[in-house]
C-alpha cells in the first residue's frame, strides 16, 4: 500500500546538487509554514483537517484514517528531503551504501512494519502512540537508524578494548529496555527474557564474528536492528492469531511472482536482475498481495489515494499486483537507462532501500495486522 515512487533524476557532469543540510531556504521555508499554521486560522483548520485529524483517527482506528491528496503530496516532499539528508549524512560518515548495506538494512524495514502493528495492538499510550503511526513512524525509524549507524561509526574509531565496548553495549541494551519495560504500559516480554536474549546474541556474535561488528558500522547496524526486531516480534507474538493463513499466502504470492519476473527476464530478455531489484519486486509484491487479500478476503480498506482510485475504477483489489509490477519495472528501467548510474551507484542503492521501505514495511504491517486481528 505504498505511494508511486519516482526514479532518480539525471545529474549533469560536474554538477553537484545543493546539500539539504546546508540549504537555508529549506529551514526558513519550514519556519514560515509553521508560523502561518499557528497564526492564520484558515491555515490552522486546513492543517488539522488534512494532516492532524487523519493521524488522530488512525490512532483510534476510526474511519477517517485515510490519506488525502494534500498530505500525500506533502509526505512525498518530506520523503525526498529525508532521502537527500540521509544520503548526505552517510556520505559524510563515509558509510559505503552498497548492495551489502541495503541487505543489512532489510531488518530495519521489517521492524518498521512490526512496530506499527504494536501500535495497532494498543501497546502504546499517547503521546508515544502518535509517533508509531504512519508517516511519523518512518521518521522515527530513520532517526533510530542514523543513531545506531552513528554509534557504530564511533565504536569503529574508538580505542577502547573490544571487551569494554561489548560490556557497555550489553548493559545499554538491557538497562535501556529495563526502563522502557518499567515505565511504558503494555504487554511487553519480561525483562529477564530480554536479558537472556541479549546475552545469547552477544555470545553468538563474539563466537562467529569476534569483534568485527565493532569495526564495521553496517554490520553493527544489522545485528542491533535484528535484535530489536526479535524483541518486537516476540512481544507481538503474545497476541492471539486470528487469521494465520494470511502470512503464508502473501509470502507464496510474492515469491511466485518474483520468481516469474526473474525467470521471464532471463529467458525472454536475456537479462539477469540483480539482488536489489529482485528484493524490490518481492517487497512490493508482498505489499500488493496483502492489499489484495486484505480487501477481498478480510474486509479491510485501502488508505492511499492512488491505489484507492485505481481499485475503485477497476472494481477489484487484484489490480494491485500488476500495478506493483508496472511501478517497480518503471523504476528499474529508469535507473538502467540513467547514463550516470555508475557515478551515482550509492545514491541509487539508497533510493532502492527507500523504495523497498514503501512496499515491504506497509506490507508487513498489513499482513500482521490481519493475522492478529488488530
Amino acid at each position: 500500500m505504498a505511494d508511486t515512487p519516482k526514479a532518480a533524476i539525471p545529474r549533469e557532469e560536474g554538477f553537484e546538487p545543493p546539500k539539504i543540510s546546508e540549504n537555508k531556504y529549506v529551514l526558513w521555508g519550514a519556519i514560515i509554514i509553521l508560523v502561518i499554521i499557528m497564526i492564520v486560522p484558515a491555515a490552522n483548520d486546513f492543517w488539522n483537517t488534512y494532516f492532524v485529524d487523519p493521524i488522530m483517527a488512525d490512532s483510534k482506528g476510526e474511519a477517517g484514517a485515510k490519506y488525502n491528496t494534500y498530505n500525500t503530496i506533502f509526505y512525498g516532499l518530506v520523503f525526498f528531503l529525508m532521502f537527500m539528508l540521509v544520503h548526505e549524512i552517510l556520505e559524510k560518515w563515509k558509510i559505503e551504501i552498497d548492495e551489502r548495506f541495503v541487505i543489512y538494512a532489510a531488518p530495519l524495514v521489517i521492524l518498521g512494519g512490526v512496530s506499527r502493528v504494536l501500535e495497532d495492538a494498543d501497546l502504546f499510550e499517547p503521546p508515544i502512540q502518535y509517533l508509531f503511526i504512519s508517516p511519523l513512524i518512518y521518521g522515527i525509524i530513520t532517526l533510530y537508524a542514523l543513531a545506531v549507524i552513528g554509534l557504530g561509526k564511533w565504536l569503529s574509531k574508538s580505542d577502547l578494548p573490544s571487551l569494554t565496548k561489548g560490556q557497555g553495549l550489553v548493559a545499554l541494551a538491557i538497562g535501556g529496555y529495563g526502563l522502557w519495560w518499567y515505565f511504558v504500559p503494555g504487554d511487553w516480554i519480561h525483562l529477564s527474557s530480554w536479558s537472556l536474549i541479549v546475552l545469547a546474541a552477544a555470545a553468538l556474535t563474539a563466537e562467529y564474528y569476534r569483534a568485527a561488528p565493532l569495526r564495521d558500522p553496517a554490520m553493527f547496524f544489522a545485528i542491533t536492528t535484528t535484535l530489536l526486531l526479535i524483541l518486537t516480534a516476540l512481544t507481538l507474538a503474545q497476541g492471539k492469531v486470528t487469521h494465520g493463513d494470511i502470512l503464508g499466502t502473501s509470502l507464496l504470492i510474492a515469491l511466485m511472482l518474483t520468481f516469474m519476473v526473474w525467470f521471464a527476464s532471463g529467458v525472454f530478455l536475456n537479462v539477469r536482475l540483480n539482488t536489489l531489484y529482485l528484493l524490490l519486486y518481492f517487497g512490493h509484491f508482498f505489499d500488493g498481495a496483502a492489499t489484495f487479500l486484505g480487501i477481498e478476503e478480510y474486509g479491510y480498506i485501502e488508505k492511499h489515494v492512488v491505489p484507492t482510485a485505481t481499485i475503485d475504477y477497476v472494481g477489484t483489489a487484484a489490480i494491485m499486483l500488476p500495478l506493483k509490477f508496472l511501478v517497480v519495472t518503471g523504476v528499474i528501467l529508469a535507473i538502467e537507462y540513467e547514463e550516470s548510474k555508475e557515478e551515482q551507484k550509492e545514491m541509487i542503492n539508497l533510493l532502492l532501500l527507500f523504495l523497498l521501505t514503501l512496499g515491504l514495511a506497509p506490507g508487513v504491517r498489513d499482513v500482521l495486522r490481519i493475522m492478529f486481528g488488530t
